[in-house]
């Protein structure tokens, strides 16, 4: 069986969590003997902003976030999606709060063949837990990503007992300046397995989240997170760290880049109890291994090619 994806697969690194999670997927279908052939492949790979391959005998169509947020073009953005939907010979959909969005906000029927796969990593990427004394804040940063909210909660936390650090990664643009936050910029694969190792638990409170690549890769290494309960973290945290009450999501047209405001002092009760709390390990999560991930996908397009 030959397997195409339409983003590069054979790079060493990629530009964005989706690109990166590609890049796994064909890395451990490729242990399995599988060929990875973009010229003339047997079942196609492909991301909504992509076109289909008209070599391909089967396109299917990995669905990740569609538009609500006012402030961009959705109309003609979720066009093109609707689009690729419609080209497409199957669909996977990275999560159940994926898939309820595409059928509520966009109206999208199931007439098509489709199969809720999550995102994963590869626990071998990741080092033992060997926790020091900060927590990590890992994203690419946007307004409902909500680094102000993390920032103002963990100051509560100071405020409270708290005495570890808050690490901050990627592009912040304006920051808020304390002793105990350090920004450490843009971080590779390398730098972010160590970070991971060492961190109390990490913050991922963004608003309406589908299936983030940096959660799913915290989980996986083993570190807690603290999230919010909101969009896909919910599914997909399970018993891997501590969630916070959020405001659920409509499937009406929002402005994303306003997103509400979330309990600092939750946040904060939860980053003091994982701090006396070092130890814990929450249990491996073997759905979020890549390996079972890539189980999944393929058992899925087998079924296409009887």
């Amino acid at each position: 069986m030959r397997i195409g994806f339409s983003k590069n697969v054979n790079a060493s690194d990629a530009n964005s969590g989706k690109h990166k999670f590609f890049i796994r997927l064909a890395t451990e279908m490729k242990t399995r003997g599988i060929k990875i052939d973009n010229k003339k492949p047997d079942v196609y790979i492909y991301l909504p902003t992509d076109k289909i391959c008209q070599k391909a005998k089967i396109n299917i169509l990995r669905l990740d976030g569609l538009v609500m947020n006012t402030r961009w073009n959705y109309k003609a953005k979720n066009k093109e999606i609707l689009k690729s939907i419609k080209h497409s010979d199957g669909i996977i959909y990275q999560g159940s709060f994926c898939k309820e969005a595409y059928n509520k906000f966009l109206k999208v029927k199931d007439n098509k063949k489709f199969k809720i796969i999550f995102n994963g990593a590869s626990p071998d990427e990741f080092l033992p837990r060997n926790v020091k004394n900060y927590f990590l804040a890992n994203s690419k940063w946007r307004p409902h990503k909500r680094l102000k909210d993390i920032i103002h909660s963990y100051i509560k936390a100071l405020e409270t007992g708290l005495k570890s650090d808050l690490l901050v990664t990627g592009d912040v643009g304006e920051k808020i300046k304390h002793p105990k936050i350090k920004y450490l910029g843009w971080k590779n694969s390398n730098e972010l397995k160590i970070l991971l190792s060492g961190a109390i638990a990490s913050l991922h409170l963004t608003w309406l989240d589908w299936c983030p690549n940096s959660m799913i890769e915290a989980i996986v290494a083993r570190c807690p997170v603290i999230y919010t309960k909101s969009g896909g973290h919910t599914e997909i945290a399970k018993n891997s760290g501590i969630g916070i009450k959020d405001k659920e999501w409509n499937f009406k047209l929002i402005d994303l880049y306003n997103p509400p405001s979330i309990d600092g002092n939750a946040v904060a009760k939860a980053m003091l109890f994982l701090e006396k709390n070092k130890s814990i390990l929450y249990k491996e999560r073997k759905d979020l291994d890549i390996s079972c991930v890539c189980d999944k996908y393929l058992f899925y397009i087998k079924k296409f090619l009887k």
